[in-house]
This record gives C-alpha cells, sequence and structure tokens, in this order.
C-alpha cells in the first residue's frame, strides 16, 4: 500500500541523494580510471634526464639503480644527486660510475639546509641535467619492465605536452599496515588520475613523474614554496599542469614499485606530511577534493542514521548494497590496471575505514605535525 509519509520523511530524500552522488562519483569519475586504455609504445623518443635523489639509501640504491641504468632507451642519463648521506651511498655511486658512462653523480656535503624537502638536490640535478625531458623516481623504486623510460615518454609523441603522470603503487608485505598503505595510493590514484583525464589535473607523485626542464625553470622551479618540507612533486604540478599539456600513462610496463613503510609511525607522520600540503593546491582544487570526501562521509553517515528508522532501514541497506556493487566492479576493472587484482575483496571495510576514521584523523592530525626535511 502506497504510504505517503514514507516518501515525505526527510532521511528517505537524505538517502537518495547521497546515493545519487555516488553514483555520479563512480560512473562520471572513477570510471575513467576502468574505461582507460593504456598508450602503446612510440618508435621515436627524445633524449631524457632521469633524476633520482638519495639521503642515505645505499641498500636500495644497490637494488634499484641497476635496474633504470640497464633500461630498453636509445638515449638517456641518469643524475643521482647523494644528499648528505652518511652511509655507504658514495661508495655504491662511485662504483657505479665506473660501470656506468652515463651515470651522473651530484654529491651535497652536509650543511645546513634552508630549503626543506628535496627541493635543492632537485634543482641541482636539473641544472646540471644534458636534457629537455626530465623523469623523476626514488632510490626505492623499482621499474616494472625494462620499458619504464620508453613508456612514460610515449606520451610526449604529442609536442604540446608538458607533464606525464605516472603510477607508483607499493609492494606487498601482507598486514593490516600494507593493506591500508596499497589502498590509500591505489584511491589516491583514482582520483588524480580521473580528475586529470576529466581535465583537471592537480598533483603527481615524484616516484614517477615527468615534465619538462625549460618548464621548470620557466616557472620559476619550487621558489613559491621552499620552506615546504614537501609539495616538490604535487604543489609543482598542481600550479602549471595544465589540461592540454597534461597526459596520464598507465601503461603496466611504466609503473615503478615503491616500498612501503614498515610501521604505523613512520606512515602516520608521512601522511600528515603530504595532507598538510593539499592545503596549498589552487582553490578550485581544494573544493572539488573537498567536496569529494565530504560526499563519502556524509553517505556513510546518512546511511547508518537511516537505519534507526523503522521505516528507512530496509531500504537504507538496499542503497549501500547497490552502492557497494558499483564500487566493486568500478574498482575492480580499475584494480587490475592499477597493480592491485583484488582490490574489489579490500575496497568495502578499507573505504568506510579511510573515509571515516584515517582522513579525519590525518586532517587533523596535519595541522600540529613536526616540520620534516624528508
Amino acid at each position: 500500500m502506497f504510504d505517503l509519509q514514507f516518501y515525505l520523511d526527510p532521511i528517505f530524500w537524505a538517502v537518495g541523494f547521497v546515493f545519487l552522488i555516488q553514483v555520479l562519483i563512480y560512473l562520471l569519475l572513477f570510471r575513467k580510471v576502468a574505461a582507460y586504455k593504456p598508450m602503446p609504445l612510440a618508435e621515436s623518443f627524445e633524449p631524457v634526464t632521469i633524476v633520482i635523489c638519495a639521503k642515505d639509501e645505499d641498500e636500495q640504491l644497490k637494488t634499484n639503480l641497476p635496474l633504470i641504468l640497464e633500461q630498453d632507451y636509445p638515449e638517456f642519463e641518469v643524475i643521482v644527486v647523494d644528499d648528505q648521506s652518511y652511509d655507504e651511498t658514495a661508495d655504491i655511486l662511485g662504483a657505479f660510475s665506473l660501470q656506468y658512462p652515463h651515470l651522473k653523480v651530484i654529491a651535497i656535503e652536509p650543511h645546513i639546509n634552508e630549503f626543506k624537502g628535496k627541493k635543492l638536490a632537485l634543482t641541482l640535478a636539473f641544472k646540471a641535467a644534458k636534457y629537455e625531458t626530465l623523469l623523476l623516481t626514488d632510490a626505492d623504486c623499482t621499474p616494472q619492465s625494462k620499458q619504464w623510460i620508453k613508456s612514460m615518454q610515449s606520451a610526449f609523441i604529442d609536442k604540446k605536452i608538458e607533464f606525464v603522470l605516472g603510477y607508483s603503487p607499493y609492494k606487498y608485505y601482507g598486514g593490516l599496515l600494507n593493506l591500508l598503505i596499497r589502498y590509500e595510493t591505489f584511491y589516491t590514484a583514482m582520483q588524480y588520475i580521473s580528475f586529470a583525464l576529466s581535465g583537471k589535473p592537480y598533483m603527481g607523485v615524484g616516484r614517477n613523474l615527468s615534465y619538462k626542464k625549460s618548464v621548470f625553470f620557466a616557472k620559476k622551479g619550487f621558489s613559491p614554496y621552499l620552506k615546504i618540507a614537501a609539495g616538490d612533486d604535487d604543489l609543482f604540478v598542481n600550479m602549471h599542469a595544465s589540461p592540454k599539456r597534461t597526459k596520464v600513462q598507465l601503461n603496466p610496463e611504466s609503473f615503478m614499485l615503491s616500498e612501503p613503510k614498515r610501521t604505523w609511525g613512520e606512515w602516520i607522520r608521512q601522511k600528515r606530511r603530504h595532507i598538510s600540503v593539499s592545503k596549498f593546491y589552487k582553490g578550485g582544487d581544494k573544493r572539488r577534493l573537498g567536496m569529494l570526501w565530504l560526499a563519502n562521509f556524509l553517505f556513510y553517515i546518512v546511511i547508518a542514521a537511516a537505519c534507526f528508522f523503522p521505516t528507512q532501514w530496509i531500504p537504507a541497506l538496499g542503497i549501500f548494497s547497490l552502492r557497494m556493487i558499483i564500487q566493486i566492479i568500478i574498482f575492480g576493472i580499475a584494480g587490475k590496471k592499477l597493480n592491485f587484482k583484488y582490490v574489489w575483496l579490500a575496497a568495502p571495510f578499507m573505504d568506510f575505514l579511510f573515509q571515516i576514521i584515517i582522513m579525519p584523523l590525518m586532517g587533523m592530525g596535519s595541522m600540529f605535525s613536526k616540520k620534516s626535511d624528508w
């Protein structure tokens, strides 16, 4: 029997509204990653300068640097900046330099660095770069194939392109922390890649990012945010990447597998630093990201509230299940593209944990985080 009061109940309309927003988020935004077709490898290439900043990462360099130096690419150089290391980094780089003539090493001696983070090291590397195209990664990153450079540079076949946003998932070690790190990285990629594909590029990750040297110096490099510990990757992209001059590359051969934090304390400090940087994003980007998180947060809150209403809890659970199905499908397809094949199994629980607990706590914690150089 038709019950007018049921449809006039404000909680009914609240549930319908938050569900509609979720449908729009998944089908209009996140679907872009699921539907993305990776660019094939091009046949002609410009020379490239690979830039790596290292601080006390001798073991990582032993493992990963040969995989970068031995890439299948016709012409490239690798610049490694030894940024005040106290371990065996200098010795390892010296030995590699004898073996690989296309490796260039820049050493920064211990000093009081008034420029926070890696900005000084990166700027010195860019000034020394022989080639116009710069490709950035970290010492703890492992290329997933010998075609990493070739795959990332395929996007520059279009001569007007200035930025190429790559993807860098984290290694699997098992455990709740590792799962959370991998999910957060996947979800962040869903955001910045989807927005870039929608014509709103707002960030990249320095573990796998390429742009033009001339653009860096024409835009005065990192000068607007030298005092900020992080931001050498996402803030530069946020300020200067335009829709028509930015490409995304999700070919699996372009991925850089990265080393995750192994303790909760290390990861929390890292995320506080990352989140604190987002307040320097352009106003439009901050609003879009804020509204996206708020939409997810309110979805869970409204569904939970509806369960306390005798006439609304069954429809609310039905809506929740339908949204979960949409999420599992979209994330499942996207996960196969982003090296997270079983994300659909983790997504329902991890998304709730991430949107309701982790993000609010990290946001508040970033306001009280201590400054960090690296």
